[in-house]
């Protein structure tokens, strides 16, 4: 039989590719979501009136 000997080179690329894919999402997910919440905070902190003022 002729068996194909497997490629070295091209399994640890993919492999890499979807380890770099995955650690990019978590920080996306982890950090960039945090920013998202601390600008909605300073948001809803600028729409909310003082009680000083109305007193």
């Amino acid at each position: 039989m002729n068996t194909k000997k497997p490629n070295k080179v091209l399994a640890p690329l993919v492999i890499a590719g979807i380890t770099i894919g995955f650690f990019t999402a978590a920080y996306r997910f982890i950090f960039v979501k945090s920013k998202q919440d601390e600008q909605s905070e300073r948001e809803l902190d600028k729409k909310i009136p003082e009680t000083d003022e109305f007193n």
